[in-house]
């Protein structure tokens, strides 16, 4: 089997590469699901019985007639998968192209040597079978990627905390807001697109006091974690609404800013692009946007939980 090469950490490509060939590739968790464009997977609602990793390889080789690349028959396809917690990485697949089956299941006694749920990293690429003769821009050295398709699988995290600050029904009337609210997100400024070294420079999450205490007393319970995945997903929305809002026609999102966090941790659970964000704000689509932001700190599952322990 042809040895996998070391992977720089900056992207080095001296050669054109078949990515495009690639494109075909997909990826699933469980039996039941369809293979989809998604290149990121949430584990956590998979059960055992359920679980059932495979590949499709749909793979177009008429996009490899141009001359100036390696003939097929040199090239194999390899499936490499990486334990982030076991800090291990191995090839589970090799095969010629010719020879390349449409599905390939990942075999369960591999599935069980890795620990899914503490994040694995799947590769599918193609390597070089053996040394070629040097040619300028052209790979030559055995076992080298010159095309690379990557999947995560990760077990989604608890919705993050927020700076919160414990209100009183006063404090809310002396802001003009009902005694009766729950919570007020309070904007200290509206240039999120920066960095801050503490979020609470940014912005506060204002809570209604008698409901602070009842989170705090009940934190682990099933009701608490769903009305607090629900609050993450509000405050989520409006971060994104006001952060992408006021960004000028070509202006970039600041990588490291509070923005650029919000949209990260968005594109990370759903593959949303920035651009893709930036027109639901331009479209008023804030109830679009709120669901992106659900899915993002896994409200459903919270509220699901919940809604299976009455």
């Amino acid at each position: 089997m042809p040895k996998w090469q070391r992977t720089e950490k900056r992207t080095v490509r001296p050669f054109p590469s078949w990515d495009d060939f690639l494109k075909g590739v997909r990826f699933k968790l469980s039996a039941e699901a369809d293979f989809d464009e998604r290149t990121s997977f949430d584990i956590s609602d998979i059960g055992s019985a359920d679980f059932a990793p495979s590949f499709l390889l749909r793979i177009d080789k008429s996009t490899l007639q141009p001359s100036s690349w390696p003939d097929p028959s040199d090239v194999s396809l390899v499936i490499r998968i990486v334990d982030l917690r076991l800090r291990r990485s191995e090839l589970l697949f090799q095969s010629d192209l010719d020879n390349c089956p449409s599905v390939w299941a990942i075999p369960k006694a591999d599935c069980n040597r890795f620990s899914w749920r503490s994040g694995v990293d799947l590769s599918v690429a193609l390597v070089l079978k053996s040394e070629r003769q040097a040619q300028p821009g052209q790979p030559l050295l055995r076992g080298l990627w010159i095309a690379r398709k990557d999947f995560s699988i990760r077990a989604r995290s608890e919705p993050r905390a927020f700076p919160i600050d414990r209100w009183t029904a006063e404090d809310f009337a002396i802001r003009g807001l009902p005694r009766d609210s729950v919570y007020w997100v309070w904007f200290i400024t509206d240039e999120l697109n920066a960095r801050f070294d503490d979020a609470a420079e940014a912005f506060r999450v204002c809570l209604r006091a008698d409901v602070y205490d009842a989170l705090v007393y009940a934190e682990k319970t099933d009701g608490a974690r769903a009305l607090s995945s629900m609050i993450a997903a509000e405050i989520l929305t409006e971060v994104l609404w006001r952060g992408l809002g006021r960004l000028a026609d070509g202006e970039t999102v600041e990588r490291g800013s509070l923005l650029h966090s919000a949209v990260s941790r968005v594109a990370k659970a759903t593959n949303a692009t920035c651009e893709r964000l930036r027109k639901l704000v331009a479209d008023g689509e804030l109830s679009s946007l709120r669901a992106f932001a659900q899915a993002a700190v896994g409200t459903r599952r919270a509220v699901t939980r919940l809604v299976a322990t009455q």
